[in-house]
């Protein structure tokens, strides 16, 4: 007598099967959620720094600019009245070159280095000037280095991560932020350094979680910064430092060769 053989449903008709799969697209599906989420949040959020970036500099130049003329007839003018217009008139100007550093256009999205460091100097220098924060450099010789990679969103990254460093700082004596870049093999590498607050070692692992803060803060900042570094297949890591700087942010970005 034939041994019957043993059956085995068919996967496609498989209800177990068929279970598994819809629950893998289900989380693949709720990833790109999540992507999209993130990058559109960093749209937004750039967006409103653009705006603020533009008005802070723009209107108190304007001001100053009608503080004069409504309050002088031409007369009246003076070479110090002249000279005030004139710098007014030199900021505006400056804002306006500023302002396309924050957006430089690229079809390919792709983007130099050196343009990143200047946008994250720009959208955090009232921070570091009113905190009176001490920034220092150290940034490799050769800057042409391109990443391929949404500009505003690897900008709002950083500029979660230099914020996050400005409000470990409000206690701090003299206040200093260090940023290093270096490139190491395909990966460009940029650590934040900081005298700030140290973070105990039981927040290390929680620093990055969602709504997790030892600066309060909304705890959105870094959880957001970690998620795109991943999303652009980088990698973000925090770590003690020597015994002036109390931690470093570490961010690791593919370079486009």
């Amino acid at each position: 007598m034939a041994k019957k053989k043993k059956y085995i449903p068919n996967p496609r008709y498989n209800p177990e099967v068929q279970a598994q799969k819809i629950e893998k697209n289900r989380l693949e599906l709720q990833n790109v959620f999540k992507a999209v989420e993130a990058l559109t949040l960093s749209h937004d959020n750039h967006i409103s720094y653009l705006g603020n970036f533009a008005r802070h500099d723009i209107k108190n130049s304007i001001q100053s600019m009608d503080s004069v003329l409504s309050t002088t007839s031409a007369q009246e003018m003076t070479e110090e009245n002249i000279l005030s217009l004139k710098t007014n008139l030199k900021v505006i100007r400056e804002t306006i070159d500023n302002f396309s550093k924050l957006v430089p256009y690229s079809k390919d999205e792709k983007f130099e280095i050196k343009n990143l460091i200047i946008a994250v100097e720009l959208l955090t220098r009232n921070d570091l000037y009113n905190n009176k924060i001490k920034l220092i450099k150290e940034l490799p010789k050769e800057l042409n280095i391109y990443l391929n990679l949404p500009f505003q969103s690897v900008l709002q990254m950083f500029n979660n991560l230099f914020i996050n460093a400005i409000k470990s700082l409000e206690e701090t004596e003299n206040p200093t932020i260090k940023l290093v870049a270096f490139v190491n093999e395909d990966f460009l590498t940029i650590e934040i350094l900081d005298n700030g607050l140290l973070i105990n070692e039981k927040s290390i692992d929680k620093i990055f979680e969602f709504g997790y803060s030892t600066t309060g803060g909304s705890g959105i900042g870094l959880y957001h910064a970690k998620y795109l570094c991943e999303l652009f297949k980088g990698k973000i890591e925090i770590k003690s430092k020597d015994d002036f700087y109390t931690k470093a942010f570490l961010v690791h970005l593919p370079i486009l060769n």
